[in-house]
């Protein structure tokens, strides 16, 4: 197990909500946090990552950086998510063999995995089948993480390891609704029908689709265990083991934010894939981890919303 007290961690996307989540659990442990800011770094660019490189000198660098959004997002930018985000795995992981980092970790998402309508998500079957359509861009650049991560083990033997992040949400979280993912996007849409009076509130699809939410910190705590834990080549499923429907989702939101109004179902919207469950054996056996509740961890979401929002 590493010790990371003391040790110069470099942190891609720091002001995301698991970046934010990573940097607590560091600070906890009593590492040197060096934090690559899209403002000072530009990631797509390769001069721009390895002067960051130079700079930072990092003993572990956690990869956490992407560009993405909710489903209209990859639906108007497809080529662009999936052009930044490889393109800014390719030159942070070559970085980390160029400049000799003692281990990197990168962070996928469960969307890279194919679209699987039955079974739990095992990390064996991550290259077993092409993505849902609507996450395609996104999942397929997130691949590209494990690939490369695999041949620079192979001809360099650096310690490069992936987890596999199911859906999370928390404060810091973005809510915007172009960008955001399903909680951020009901609970703004539900804090505000509260606050406005709305007599309805539309949600897209049919409710059915099945997901599995992790709280951010515990999120944020998982990864750091990985960095510190595991070493092998093969993916580690990140997850709380539990599922439950969109549908569901929007009830506990509803609850947790007071409101009586109508819900409106607009079935004419993508469902997207309609279970995405990963299978958190794996990870239960390494790590230790107690997961967030789903009713606490979006109680506690909503009341930051509301604290952070004129």
């Amino acid at each position: 197990m590493i010790d990371l007290k003391d040790k110069r961690v470099l942190i891609t996307g720091p002001n995301s909500m698991i970046g934010r989540a990573v940097i607590e659990s560091l600070q906890s442990r009593g590492s040197v946090i060096w934090s690559a800011f899209h403002e000072d770094v530009n990631l797509v660019d390769n001069y721009s990552a390895r002067h960051c490189f130079e700079v930072s000198e990092p003993d572990y660098v956690i990869h956490a950086a992407g560009w993405n959004g909710g489903i209209e997002w990859n639906k108007r930018y497809p080529a662009d998510i999936f052009y930044r985000t490889s393109q800014m795995a390719l030159n942070v992981l070559k970085c980390c063999e160029q400049y000799k980092v003692d281990k990197c970790l990168s962070i996928l998402a469960s969307c890279s995995y194919p679209n699987n309508q039955e079974s739990v998500l095992r990390e064996d079957t991550l290259w077993d089948g092409a993505p849902n359509g609507t996450v395609e861009c996104h999942g397929l650049s997130k691949r590209v993480l494990d690939a490369y991560s695999r041949q620079l083990r192979k001809q360099h033997g650096l310690n490069a390891i992936t987890v596999v992040l199911t859906n999370s949400y928390g404060p810091h979280d973005s809510f915007d609704l172009e960008k955001t993912k399903v909680v951020g996007a009901l609970i703004r849409k539900f804090v505000e029908a509260k606050k406005t009076n709305s007599p309805r509130v539309e949600c897209w699809g049919t409710g059915s689709p099945k997901r599995e939410f992790m709280f951010c910190n515990d999120a944020g705590e998982a990864i750091v265990q990985a960095l510190e834990k595991y070493d092998e080549a093969m993916p580690l499923n990140i997850g709380t083991g539990i599922e439950v429907t969109i549908k569901e989702l929007v009830e506990i939101i509803a609850e947790a934010v007071e409101y009586e109004g109508e819900v409106f179902w607009d079935s004419s919207k993508p469902d997207g894939q309609m279970k995405k469950l990963l299978d958190t054996s794996k990870m239960k056996s390494i790590l230790d981890i107690e997961p967030t509740g789903l009713q606490e961890g979006i109680k506690e979401t909503i009341d930051w919303y509301r604290r952070t929002t004129p």
